[in-house]
């Protein structure tokens, strides 16, 4: 491992995997996602996702199904213990989403047990009303978990939060703002990915990542807005600079870098069952943005007609964005990005299951919308990324070596007059 004294307890300091202590494996668990109604309320209404095994320690609960990993980091967490027959457990993620888990019956009062053991967690009991019964704490507990007395659960959640209204946010003017990587390394256990990658994409540009598989290109793009820390053993070192500050400043929360940086993903990731109306809102509700029904509506239109979709759906809101094509599906799921009012958004390969026509107007949209957001983009096609893009940046990874950039520059000179021969034979395809 090529670091320094000073890399190293960087990297173990943000998200090292080392020194974790496990509190508790548990198989036959179920990832839900929630539908409807308040996450916090006795009334949500959740659906099984994956079946998984769900694993706590000290600085993580993640769950895998084996194909599909989740893992949200414990200074992060705030814990509601939900009190029904099928009772599950809600974990609220300011600004990302919010999961649950369903124990076995037979673990439930272990998993309680492990969830009071974890430092800094505020782990609630949640009584149940009408059909939900509340529960009584298993003798095995050390610590008795009755019920509070009705908290103000909206209130002490919008603690957590930056008190804006919705208003304030559609007549915000976001200042363009560009994002400065530097001396990035990264590593998944012991194996590295990435060495020293330093990189400034510009304010109000389009840069695109490039580079055949393996480079290391969506794990820096992870790296810009705190994701790759959520992944178990997974560490960094080096600095993401956004207006001048580092947002692994131990005194910058999560919840503001991810605000400020939007992600859209690879596979288009609406909420199934949600209306495409509140798939829009989704992410003002998870970062405790409340908002009349006026100027949700204006929120709803602005970001579907930023992402084009909304001549496309204005007259099915209602319906579940399930329902959508994978085209569709992925335009909304930038409009849920935009409703936020992100400054910069992060697209690992948006198009690369899409038919050429979706591609072609997820590509419109992205043109459309770097004047008022920058965009950075990881792209497996070529001809993409000379379209869109203003600047390009060359990841390669040499002989079982971490990724690092071969060149990067406008993307007229990389693909016009590369000044490596490795930037010419890829972008001309002698290979990748």
């Amino acid at each position: 491992m090529n670091t320094d004294s000073t890399q190293t307890f960087t990297a173990a300091a943000r998200g090292g995997h080392h020194s974790e202590v496990e509190l508790g494996s548990f198989p036959g668990a179920t990832v839900v996602q929630l539908v409807s109604g308040d996450a916090l309320g006795p009334d949500a209404v959740v659906s099984d996702v994956h079946k998984a095994t769900v694993t706590v320690t000290d600085k993580r609960v993640a769950a895998t199904d084996g194909e599909i990993a989740w893992a949200w980091l414990v200074t992060d967490l705030q814990a509601v213990i939900h009190g029904a027959d099928a009772a599950w457990t809600i974990f609220v993620v300011p600004g990302v989403s919010d999961f649950g888990v369903r124990m076995p019956s037979d673990r439930l009062g272990e998993f309680r047990r492990v969830l009071s053991m974890l430092p800094g967690v505020e782990v609630r009991y949640q009584q149940g009303s009408g059909s939900i019964q509340p529960w009584a704490a298993p003798p095995t507990l050390e610590i008795p978990l009755t019920a509070p007395p009705a908290p103000d659960v909206h209130a002490s959640r919008h603690v957590r939060h930056q008190h804006r209204t919705a208003a304030d946010l559609m007549s915000k003017t976001s200042t363009l703002t560009g994002i400065d990587a530097r001396n990035i390394s990264a590593w998944f256990g012991s194996h590295q990915v990435l060495d020293r990658v330093s990189l400034e994409m510009r304010a109000g540009e389009v840069t695109a990542l490039i580079g055949p598989s393996g480079c290391g290109k969506s794990t820096f793009l992870r790296i810009l807005n705190r994701m790759h820390e959520m992944i178990p053993s997974a560490s960094l070192a080096g600095e993401v600079l956004l207006d001048g500050h580092d947002i692994y400043d131990p005194n910058r929360k999560l919840t503001d870098a991810r605000r400020e940086i939007g992600m859209v993903f690879q596979k288009p990731n609406p909420f199934p069952a949600m209306s495409i109306y509140d798939n829009v809102l989704a992410s003002l509700r998870l970062t405790g943005v409340k908002a009349s029904s006026e100027v949700k509506d204006e929120i709803v239109e602005s970001c579907l007609t930023k992402a084009g979709l909304w001549k496309e759906v204005n007259d099915r809101l209602r319906q579940p964005g399930g329902g959508l094509s994978g085209g569709q599906q992925q335009r909304l799921c930038i409009a849920r990005a935009l409703a936020i009012r992100p400054r910069v958004l992060l697209m690992d390969e948006p198009c690369s299951a899409l038919d050429p026509t979706s591609t072609r107007r997820i590509e419109e949209t992205v043109m459309e919308l770097v004047s008022e957001v920058t965009i950075v983009i990881v792209t497996h096609n070529m001809q993409q990324a000379n379209r869109v893009s203003n600047r390009c940046a060359f990841f390669l990874a040499e002989q079982g070596t971490p990724g690092v950039i071969v060149e990067h520059g406008p993307t007229s000179s990389m693909f016009g007059s590369p000044q490596d021969p490795r930037t010419n034979d890829y972008v001309t395809g002698r290979f990748g």
